[in-house]
C-alpha cells in the first residue's frame, strides 16, 4: 500500500474493499450485466459520437465464399458495442518516437479529443463518455472483431468499470511509417463485457483427449474426416448467403441490446 499519497492509499483501500465483497459472493449472487454510458457532453469535442451494437456483417467476408458458415466469427462479430468515430481522421507519421512524429489531421473542434498523445505512432481517441458496469463485470476494450486496416493494429485493454471513476481511451498503432484514415461513422473500438473473477479459482491442465474424454475424441475424429469432403469440393452457396440477408434466422444473431438515451428525449 502506498505511504507517501494519501489520495492513493484513499483508492487503494477502497478497491480492496471492492475486492472483499466480491469474493464473498458466490456465482449465484453474480449480478446481471449492465452497461451504462454516461456522457460527458454532447456539444463541441464530445459531439458526433456515438454507440451501436456490433453488426453481424463485415465487408471481406462477403466476399469469401464461407466466411459466414462459421458460426464463431458470425457471433464475435456482434460481441458486444462499436464506439463510432465522430468525424473523418487522417493520421501521418514519420516513424519517429516522439508525439510530435505523428499528425492528426482532424477538425479542430475534435483536436483535443484525437490527438497524438502517447507517441511511437499511436493515435488516441477520447470518447465522451464515462462507462458503468455491474459490480464485478470489466470491459475488453479492443478493436472491431473480424476487421483490420491497412498499416493500423488497435490496442487492447481491460478495464475495471464496475467501479473506476476514470474514463479510458481508444488507440490504434501505425505499423509502419505512412498514412492511416478513418472515417465518420467508422468504428474505432469494440467493448465486450468479461466477468472480473473470470480467473479466480482458474486451472488449466492438459491431457491426451482419449483419456480424459473418449468419446469426444471419436466424435472429432468423425467431424474432420466430414471436414475433409467438404473441403475437397466446389462451395456453390455462398451466393445464397448473401440473397437471404434479409431473412429472419439467416444467420445467428447475438442480443446484444440497443444503447437507449434517456436524457435530451421529448415526452
Amino acid at each position: 500500500m502506498s505511504e507517501t499519497c494519501p489520495r492513493c492509499r484513499e483508492l487503494e483501500e477502497r478497491v480492496a474493499d471492492l475486492e472483499r465483497r466480491l469474493a464473498d459472493s458466490g456465482p449465484s449472487d453474480a449480478a446481471p450485466f449492465e452497461l451504462k454510458a454516461l456522457r460527458l457532453l454532447d456539444h463541441g469535442w464530445g459531439e458526433g459520437w456515438a454507440l451501436r451494437p456490433s453488426p453481424v456483417r463485415r465487408g471481406w467476408m462477403g466476399e469469401h465464399p464461407t466466411a459466414y458458415q462459421c458460426l464463431p466469427m458470425v457471433v464475435a462479430n456482434q460481441w458486444g458495442w462499436q464506439v463510432l468515430c465522430p468525424t473523418d481522421v487522417r493520421v501521418e507519421w514519420d516513424g519517429s518516437a516522439a508525439p510530435s512524429g505523428l499528425r492528426v489531421k482532424v477538425d479542430p473542434k475534435w483536436a483535443s479529443s484525437i490527438k497524438s498523445q502517447f507517441g511511437r505512432g499511436i493515435v488516441t481517441f477520447s470518447p465522451p463518455w464515462l462507462f458503468r458496469t455491474s459490480p464485478g463485470w470489466d470491459l475488453y476494450a479492443k478493436g472491431p472483431s473480424n476487421r483490420w486496416k491497412a498499416n493500423g493494429s488497435p490496442l487492447e485493454g481491460v478495464i475495471e468499470t464496475w467501479w473506476l471513476n476514470y474514463t479510458f481511451t481508444l488507440n490504434w498503432k501505425l505499423i509502419g511509417a505512412g498514412e492511416l484514415s478513418f472515417a465518420a461513422g467508422e468504428s474505432l473500438g469494440q467493448l465486450v463485457p468479461v466477468p472480473h473473477a473470470t480467473f479466480r479459482g482458474a486451472s488449466a491442465i492438459e491431457s491426451p483427449i482419449n483419456d480424459v474424454e473418449p468419446e469426444a475424441g471419436v466424435e472429432l475424429l468423425r467431424w474432420m474426416d466430414e471436414r475433409r469432403k467438404i473441403a475437397a469440393s466446389p462451395v456453390p452457396t455462398h451466393r445464397l448467403y448473401l440473397k437471404a440477408e434479409e431473412i429472419e434466422g439467416h444467420l445467428t444473431r447475438v442480443p446484444v441490446p440497443p444503447v437507449v438515451r434517456t436524457w435530451g428525449v421529448e415526452d
